[in-house]
């Protein structure tokens, strides 16, 4: 403002601190005029200020906002992963576990039974053994592509790990057990085609009953694992009932 000032006083004539006739006053309103519009323009830049910070007050919160939606559905991807088995799609022993001890909780609420199948494939290694893991994997997504196309929506297919897998046949009747565990075999008991490869793996199950045989997660795993051994001592293909 200060070069304004010495511009507009060499303009008027000013010289030895001094003013021409008739000048000073036209310095005077000069100076005053200045004084408003600085005013003015103190006011224009402090209301612009204002308005600046309340916009990015504004953009903060949406940001935050975003990130915290996003975040959050990260950590919802993030423990859903985390619950699946990478290889094969379905849960692992970890989301099995959680939605086991669900099933468990309605079932006991709403008197009803359920069948939980302990299935491990036999033979297995040979199949790794001779063809290569690569082929194994793909047998055991194929297991899995079969296995849930003949299930229920509400029933639950878990891989525990390996080539070990555990089916929950939810709200059965007595009756019914039997044809449903019947027809889990018959899946394992068709040729299997991966590659140019026809295999011949079938499965051993066992089976135990909620709440005829036990009523908590571990003694039923552990009857229905036991029933599957069982299975195994006797032959392989074939279903045995925990007693």
């Amino acid at each position: 403002m200060h070069k304004i000032i010495a511009k507009h006083l060499k303009k008027l004539g000013y010289e030895n601190a001094s003013f021409p006739d008739d000048k000073l006053e036209k310095f005077i309103d000069f100076i005053d005029t200045m004084c408003i519009e600085a005013d003015e323009d103190r006011a224009f830049l402090e209301h612009t200020l204002e308005i600046t910070s309340q916009e990015m007050s504004e953009l903060y919160e949406t940001l935050k906002r975003k990130s915290e939606t996003a975040l959050a559905k990260s950590e919802a991807r993030y423990k859903e992963l985390a619950k699946k088995d990478m290889l094969v799609g379905i849960l692992n022993r970890r989301g099995f576990h959680e939605a086991f001890k669900k099933i468990i909780s309605l079932s006991k609420r709403a008197n009803q039974k359920f069948a939980l199948l302990f299935l491990d494939l036999d033979h297995f290694k040979e199949v790794n053994d001779i063809y290569g893991h690569e082929i194994g994997d793909k047998l055991l997504q194929e297991v899995v592509t079969r296995v849930s196309s003949n299930i229920r929506e509400e029933d639950i297919f878990a891989r525990l790990g390996g080539d070990e897998f555990v089916i929950i046949l939810t709200n059965i009747d007595s009756k019914d057990v039997s044809k449903s565990v019947e027809k889990s075999l018959k899946l394992f008991q068709k040729p299997w085609f991966i590659d140019k490869y026809k295999l011949d793996i079938t499965t051993s199950i066992g089976v135990t009953i909620f709440p005829d045989d036990a009523q908590t997660e571990n003694e039923l795993l552990n009857n229905a694992d036991k029933a599957m051994y069982k299975s195994k001592e006797l032959g392989r293909n074939k279903i045995v009932y925990f007693s």
